[in-house]
């Protein structure tokens, strides 16, 4: 029997990647160099990553552990995870003044119990806005409600959408509309045909490749983005160059 396989035809940026163990879910692989032998085997050769721990319990412990992961690691890139707490914030500017921030992630606010509502989270909210910092909000961890209404109170505050299930179809267009600077990260959003209508109708820039690894594999929407008959320049944005700009970065390709 002959075998599948599959290569990316452009360079990969993974938006989305968690490391590490969570109090009720075991990693599946121990350390960075593993991780990178994943990403090699599916064509990925950069990856944004942050530490699980801080989904659900300790942002602060998780972020201090994040630096073994991503130390001498050129090809991954920390992300934050942030809380509405003084705490946070402090270690936050610290970050920023070392040069160390890029964009941030919210915590699951589902399990957490910490709606995203504007009086809470305003003071941080405030800050990334003005400091031009990104933030990554995971669809399947806060009320999309929240993230509508909270987010309508910063603009110019950039935002990452990221696992959309095709359950929330229906939001994505008015997401879209309504917040300008906002993205949708694609790992879980695979209903038949959505994707190349959003991209007909916002431009191919308001789109990223992400795998949620290892919540979800890390190779399926990869092969889902090369299949959606994007052209080369359209393929190369999804899967990496509108991330970069995201981020700030200089394109690589």
């Amino acid at each position: 029997m002959n075998s599948l396989t599959f290569q990316p035809l452009v360079p990969v940026f993974d938006a989305n990647i968690g490391v590490g163990h969570r109090h009720d879910r075991i990693a599946p692989f121990t350390d960075s160099s593993e991780l990178l032998e994943e990403m090699s085997r599916h064509g990925v050769s950069r990856a944004l990553v942050y530490h699980v721990q801080g989904e659900t319990r300790g942002a602060l412990n998780a972020n201090e552990t994040l630096f073994t992961w991503v130390e001498n690691q050129p090809s991954l890139y920390p992300q934050w995870i942030i809380t509405p707490s003084i705490d946070c914030l402090k270690q936050l500017e610290q970050l920023h003044s070392e040069n160390r921030v890029s964009c941030v992630r919210l915590s699951n606010t589902i399990e957490c119990n910490l709606p995203f509502v504007e009086w809470l989270y305003n003071d941080l909210l405030v800050w990334l806005s003005e400091k031009k910092i990104p933030l990554w909000i995971s669809l399947a961890d806060t009320s999309p409600p929240e993230i509508m209404e909270t987010l309508s109170h910063f603009p110019n505050l950039v935002s990452v959408l990221v696992g959309a299930h095709y359950s929330h179809s229906p939001l994505i267009r008015p997401f879209l509309q309504r917040l300008p600077n906002s993205y949708i990260e694609l790992s879980r959003f695979e209903g038949l045909g959505k994707v190349a209508e959003l991209k007909t109708e916002f431009g191919p820039k308001r789109f990223i490749y992400g795998s949620f690894y290892p919540r979800y594999a890390m190779g399926p929407t990869l092969f889902f983005v090369h299949r959606l008959g994007l052209s080369q320049s359209e393929l190369e944005s999804f899967c990496a160059r509108n991330l970069e700009n995201i981020l700030g970065m200089e394109t690589l390709i």
